[in-house]
């Protein structure tokens, strides 16, 4: 598929009427949208994967965001902001984005990836959304990224603002737990391991004082604690 058609498909169309931008080079989506692990199968050269550009776009998310907290805030510390700023640009934020704007249908990925529901992971889907930040930045400039990014991130900024937004979960229920309880043994403890190493789910359970809260499974440690 050449850029153009790439870049004409009803996917990227509604992609673009989305974001609120369309794009004048098509090859800087089609980048984005590109795992490393195709160009590793595809062994192509003229075929570039989104690591680069996510490394860019990660910069620029930043500082816009920093920027926008900055303006709106007034009556907080570098700490507050800081720790503001860190929830808005998290995985976990971008991958919601990056699953509203249905990225994940849109990438290419490798064969091994695809199967191992890569299109699924937060964490491709994340750095895609970073990556095409960046193309936008480089397609039309900071203002176009600074808007594109202000108007997919509006929510997210709202919610985190508003002292809605908390996906540090673990830490979350420390706080509330040593609230409630002078003397306590709270653990996050990991209590099963499912498939093959590859592609592999865990199992953790929060316990206090020996009781069993609930239970969460995820692809890595960190994901299953938190859920």
């Amino acid at each position: 598929m050449c850029e153009e058609d790439f870049n004409a498909t009803p996917g990227m169309t509604e992609l673009q009427s989305r974001l609120g931008y369309r794009f004048s080079d098509p090859v800087l989506p089609r980048n984005a949208l590109t795992h490393s692990s195709f160009t590793y199968e595809t062994k192509d050269r003229s075929e570039i994967h989104n690591e680069r550009l996510e490394f860019l776009g990660d910069g620029i998310l930043d500082f816009v965001i920093a920027e926008a907290l900055y303006l709106r805030v007034s009556d907080k510390e570098e700490g507050y902001l800081s720790q503001t700023r860190a929830l808005i640009v998290c995985e976990a934020s971008l991958a919601r984005v990056a699953t509203y704007l249905n990225l994940g249908a849109r990438m290419r990925f490798g064969k091994g990836e695809s199967a191992t529901g890569g299109a699924q992971k937060p964490s491709n889907l994340a750095n895609a959304m970073e990556a095409l930040y960046a193309a936008v930045y480089l397609d039309g400039g900071f203002e176009a990224a600074r808007r594109v990014i202000l108007s997919t991130l509006d929510e997210t900024i709202g919610l985190a603002l508003s002292g809605s937004l908390v996906f540090d979960y673990k830490s979350k229920l420390i706080e509330c737990v040593q609230s409630k309880f002078k003397t306590l043994d709270l653990s996050c403890d990991i209590i099963d391991m499912q498939g093959p190493v590859h592609d592999r789910t865990f199992v953790a359970s929060v316990i206090l004082n020996g009781q069993s809260l609930g239970q969460g499974s995820g692809k890595s440690k960190k994901q299953a604690e938190q859920n």
